[in-house]
């Protein structure tokens, strides 16, 4: 049996729900049961949904110290093979409590400390294998790494993709995360439907399930013939295909841009937006127009200006789906799957 350990909420968003949830469709497709533990009950549907098993340790989802007894009670009551572990409020004592009885498995990007575990992965692209081997350096055991793009763990519906690029631009994706507490998809449409050159466009605008402003865009926006309000929609693919740019927050949606190959203009709203942000700026794929939380109009002023460029030259939008791409196939939750599948308690 494989667990996983981890939580969504209004703060936090769901992306690491997200991102578990296809490496365990994968498990499951590979003949493996698999059982999700959650502090409390708000991510359960969005789990369940999906045909996965929850316990509820009714825990603080950012202490996690105080539920450590109570977890590994449960791992050793259903006899737990492996343990993937995906929170940023992870500890080094927690993790090594963890170790001490089950395989554990933990999905970073922050190099906060040497996690104690038999298996790390960071599937960013600006994942540094020289950084991690610097924090390991004084601890008598490493764990196995699986670093780069290539770990990207996406559901299968990225998986593939044929992206057709048109010679018009006719229709904008506009995603802000899982709760958008800056209202920034508000913002950008107020302002991209008051722009002659904008106004005419479509914009789909995905709104996840803890969004803190559905309310207020559905009243606002609901009978704009232009403006479609996708809430908690489970085949965001599908408008990745049909959408000619995008409007991204970094994130677990930055990747699935990739693999759907439509160019894109990213904005953060959190600290660990900005690596991936600056990286995939550096790489001249996405261009970062900013951060919302120093200066929303500049940020919006930033968008509008290569929605333009983009609007202008097919080429390059051509050119930059090809190129996204090649980054990414789709395949990262199958391979960190197999991984799971295949480990043990060797460290």
């Amino acid at each position: 049996m494989i667990f996983i350990r981890a939580d969504a909420n209004e703060t936090i968003g769901t992306g690491h729900i997200m991102r578990c949830l296809a490496i365990a469709e994968k498990i499951r497709a590979l003949c493996q049961d698999v059982t999700f533990i959650v502090a409390d009950s708000r991510s359960r549907p969005m789990i369940e949904n999906r045909g996965f098993k929850t316990i509820c340790l009714d825990s603080k989802w950012d202490d996690l110290d105080c539920e450590t007894e109570k977890l590994v009670s449960v791992l050793q009551k259903d006899s737990a093979d492996k343990l993937l572990i995906d929170s940023y409020f992870v500890t080094e004592q927690y993790l090594k409590q963890l170790s001490e009885h089950v395989f554990a498995a933990y999905i970073d990007d922050m190099y906060r400390f040497a996690y104690p575990v038999h298996l790390l992965i960071n599937y960013n692209f600006y994942a540094d294998v020289e950084r991690y081997r610097s924090l390991y350096q004084k601890t008598e055991v490493t764990p196995e790494l699986l670093l780069g793009s290539k770990y990207v763990p996406l559901r299968e519906e990225f998986s593939g993709i044929q992206k057709e690029i048109y010679p018009h631009v006719t229709s904008i994706l506009i995603t802000s995360g899982g709760t958008d507490c800056y209202n920034v998809a508000g913002h950008l449409l107020e302002r991209l439907l008051a722009e002659e050159q904008c106004c005419t466009l479509n914009y789909y605008v995905v709104l996840g399930r803890f969004n803190q402003n559905i309310d207020l865009l559905q009243s606002k926006y609901g009978n704009c013939r232009n403006v479609h309000l996708l809430i908690n929609i489970p085949d965001m693919a599908k408008y990745m295909k049909l959408c000619d740019i995008a409007i991204t927050a970094g994130g677990t949606t930055t990747y699935e841009l990739f693999a759907s190959g439509i160019p894109s203009i990213m904005y953060t709203l959190a600290d660990n937006q900005l690596d991936i942000a600056k990286t995939v700026s550096a790489l001249g794929i996405i261009p970062w127009a900013g951060d919302v939380r120093e200066d929303m109009t500049l940020c919006i002023e930033n968008i509008l200006k290569w929605i333009d460029i983009y609007s202008s030259d097919y080429r390059i939008r051509k050119d930059i789906s090809s190129k996204m791409q090649s980054y990414i196939d789709g395949k990262g939750a199958e391979r960190i799957a197999m991984q799971l599948l295949g480990g043990d308690l060797k460290r």
